[in-house]
């Protein structure tokens, strides 16, 4: 566990380029060319203690000895002990006390600093105490630079103190921004250095201003303050933290970050990090705004804004066969807009939920039993249920094989809770044993067989009334009455299964090429019998969305509050090309099943019957074009209706940094009742990410809903990168809601992100610094499933 102070890092001499400060990972964006932004760096030159005080050799022009002692050098001096040499053009050496004077285009270096352009050079070859003047400096194998009017090395170069001294990343006559300070002293036995009247600057302008500052000289975690960062936006205004960090022990620290937010106030933030014994990890995060300005502003309530994570992992055996882990994430009731308007660091927010998670368990190579207790905060205001809480959920996983015969077992009992008054809560007991019996496996061909069986029983606390959502009298209510719903109800189902596979494949030529084309034939048979089960009610299942691979699984409803009858064959065909070098170039899967009977287990009690005996007809491809350009697509189609439920087509242009993608994406509102369409949705967008130059980047999005005729997301960046700093400029029109008196409204909103990036300091500005594909400002998805 390491976590560094970030200062002012000069002059790390004798091996301290060992000790930079730690950065997060850099944009993924076209790198600059090594030759053109470090070409003026040398490389680390590395030396022992035997070559560092070994014998010293001194060559010259000119040799003179003088009566009192002196030896003078004169003309092209070089110097050389180890790694560590310098050149002048006169050298005086005092031979009894070793004292040395050099002047006049001196050069020194050790192997991971060179000093030139002094003026005066004395030391001592004993003490190897030196005072250099009017000092240019460069570190070796890192851009790091400087000036010093004075460079002291004292306690054989241990000890390093500057006076008017300067750093910079930036490459020689290319000086965007540099740190200057009056006094810098560096001690290598110590964790940190010192400076004073640190002041940054951009150009001729200074920006900031440092009294004085610890930087880190070792890779060893010490108290102190952290880089501030600043940010400017609309939402907050002047945005800036301090953090400070406190190294409480080697397995303990703490991070505390006042925040002071121009239109909002000061937030405190606390992160304590821990490592208690082994195997064991964790974090507590915290974040409280006693007072939001904005929100009075706006006649909202004065309340206290907070948030709390906790982040646990364990290991309790060196097998790993015992571990649990944490992840509990809150924020204040009813603060519904916390994280658009903190972007806390912590917290998985999925469609308005907030996760808080206790698992954990024995995990073994043929079984495992594990707990978990959930629960979830809505942050959203209009909605009326709460889901339910697992409190808690325990669940038997075992696969055991016997040869040809595979055991199985799945069992679990989950107590489901729910804060309402008017909503049922349940116990539920589940077990579900299978046996597979492989009757032909060859690798061309797949033969099994398994039967099996559901037993689930539920122990429902049925309240006097339902609430709207539940009960039949409203029209979008799920169609239970207190008098349909059974206390105790139990389910029994036998389960059969056939499920088969054959390979054929072929040699072929297409363009004067060689491939290997395949056909792969596959068919399942299901028999699941019929039982009601409207007496049940809905705590973990919802319908389960129809695709290639779901047709041969063995349910319809994802949870176990369902369990669809089913006597069913399903067949599908998947053929897959394959070049000279084995890369899968093109699947194509198509699919659909037959019911013998229509299926009569409905999610909701007031769902009509199904008369349909056919699934939908599923089809999915992939293309591999030539490595470079890709293609994907899948469609689901209701052969009874003759109408499209849902399709989706992606094509991608991915090449050495330069990515392309647009999509289209169709479903139909008839067959997706869960997703509350009020209109088939046909959305058209695309993103790409794309270097100009070397030096230049430009980002973008765009997302249509065709059907509404509205922008969902607009997105334009363009960034220039330089060796020692970088600028990135985005504009982004977004869909957002406005909740005003009661209800959510669209709303476009335009969003302009200005950042400047000191590399090897810091950054600032308003809007999100990353500049790729895959984060939240640019979101990218790879849809494609080929095996390459």
């Amino acid at each position: 566990m390491r976590k560094r102070i970030i200062g002012l890092p000069l002059l790390l001499l004798s091996g301290l380029t060992q000790a930079q400060t730690e950065t997060p990972d850099s944009p993924e964006i076209s790198a600059l060319p090594f030759s053109r932004c470090f070409s003026h760096v040398p490389l680390v030159v590395e030396s022992d203690d035997e070559q560092t005080n070994g014998p010293i050799s001194v060559t010259a022009d000119v040799l003179d000895a003088t009566r009192d002692g002196k030896i003078i050098y004169q003309g092209q001096v070089e110097v050389e002990q180890g790694a560590r040499k310098f050149n002048a053009d006169y050298v005086e050496l005092e031979q009894l006390s070793r004292d040395v004077v050099a002047t006049g285009n001196i050069n020194f270096t050790d192997g991971t600093i060179s000093v030139n352009n002094t003026q005066r050079l004395t030391g001592n070859l004993n003490t190897k105490d030196t005072d250099l003047l009017q000092a240019d400096y460069q570190f070796h194998g890192e851009p790091g630079r400087g000036q010093a009017q004075k460079v002291s090395l004292r306690n054989h170069t241990q000890d390093v103190e500057l006076q008017g001294a300067s750093y910079t990343t930036c490459p020689p006559n290319g000086e965007v921004w540099k740190l200057k300070a009056s006094s810098v002293k560096v001690e290598q036995d110590e964790v940190f250095g010192e400076a004073w009247n640190a002041v940054l600057w951009l150009g001729k302008v200074p920006i900031f201003y440092f009294p004085y500052l610890k930087f880190p000289v070792k890779d060893e975690r010490q108290s102190g303050f952290l880089f501030p960062t600043f940010d400017f936006g609309r939402h907050n205004g002047t945005d800036i933290s301090l953090p400070y960090y406190w190294n409480i022990a080697e397995n303990y620290d703490a991070t505390f970050t006042p925040r002071y937010m121009e239109k909002r106030g000061t937030m405190a933030q606390l992160e304590f990090r821990y490592l208690p014994v082994a195997g064991q990890s964790g974090t507590l995060y915290g974040e409280y705004l006693s007072s939001d300005k904005e929100r009075i502003s706006t006649g909202l309530a004065d309340d206290a804004r907070w948030l709390v994570n906790w982040r646990h992992n364990s290991q309790f055996d060196a097998a790993g066969h015992w571990r649990a882990n944490v992840d509990y994430t809150k924020v204040a009731a009813e603060d519904y807009f916390y994280f658009t308007d903190f972007s806390p660091p912590v917290g998985q927010l999925v469609e308005n939920q907030l996760m808080q998670s206790f698992r954990g368990g024995y995990y073994d190579t043929d079984w495992q039993v594990t707990t978990e207790m959930r629960d979830y905060q809505i942050l959203r205001s209009e909605v009326s249920t709460q889901p339910f809480q697992l409190a808690p959920s325990v669940a038997l996983a075992s696969y055991k094989g016997f040869g040809a015969f595979d055991l199985g077992l799945d069992a679990e009992v989950t107590q489901f809770k729910n804060d309402a008054d008017d909503v049922y809560e349940a116990t539920r007991v589940h077990i579900e044993p299978k046996l597979v019996y492989s009757v032909v496996n060859h690798p061309g061909a797949q033969l099994t067989a398994d039967v099996g069986a559901y037993y689930t029983h539920y122990e429902q606390d049925i309240p006097q009334q339902l609430g709207d959502y539940y009960n039949n009298q409203s029209a979008y209510g799920q169609g239970f009455t207190t008098d349909s719903l059974k206390n105790s109800a139990d389910r029994l189902l036998p389960r059969a299964r056939l499920n088969g596979t054959l390979v054929f494949d072929r040699e072929t030529q297409w363009f004067e090429q060689d491939f290997v084309q395949t056909l792969e034939p596959q068919f399942q048979y299901l028999y699941v019998p019929f039982k009601d089960q409207d007496h049940i009610g809905l705590y973990d299942t919802t319908t389960l969305r129809q695709d290639y691979y779901s047709l041969f699984s063995d349910r319809r409803f994802a949870g176990l509050d369902r369990i669809s009858d089913a006597n069913q064959i399903t067949g599908g065909f998947t053929s897959r090309i394959y070049d000279a070098e084995s890369v899968e170039r093109l699947r194509l899967a198509i699919a659909q099943s037959y019911n013998f009977t229509s299926p009569r287990v409905r999610l909701y009690p007031n769902d009509e019957p199904s008369e349909t005996k056919r699934s939908f007809l599923t089809f999915e491809g992939d293309l591999n074009i030539d490595g470079q350009w890709f293609l994907h697509s899948e469609a689901q189609q209701d052969t009874r209706n003759h109408r499209l439920s849902g399709a989706n087509l992606t094509l991608e242009y991915n090449n050495q940094g330069k990515l392309a993608q647009i999509g289209f994406r169709h479903l139909n509102q008839n067959y997706f009742p869960d997703a509350s369409l009020t209109e088939d949705l046909n959305q058209l967008g695309g993103t790409f990410s794309w270097p100009l130059n070397p030096s230049w980047h430009v980002i973008g999005g765009y997302y249509r809903d065709i059907e509404l005729n509205r922008n969902i997301d607009s997105l334009l960046g363009l960034r220039y990168d330089s060796c020692c700093w970088a600028l990135s400029l985005t504009w982004e029109q977004a869909l957002t809601e406005n909740y005003q008196n009661g209800r959510y409204t669209p709303l476009q909103e335009t969003l302009i992100g200005l950042r400047f990036e000191l590399k090897g300091f810091s950054s600032f500005g308003a809007g999100n610094g990353d500049f790729k594909a895959g984060t939240n400002l640019l979101p990218y998805y790879r849809p494609f499933n080929l095996n390459n």
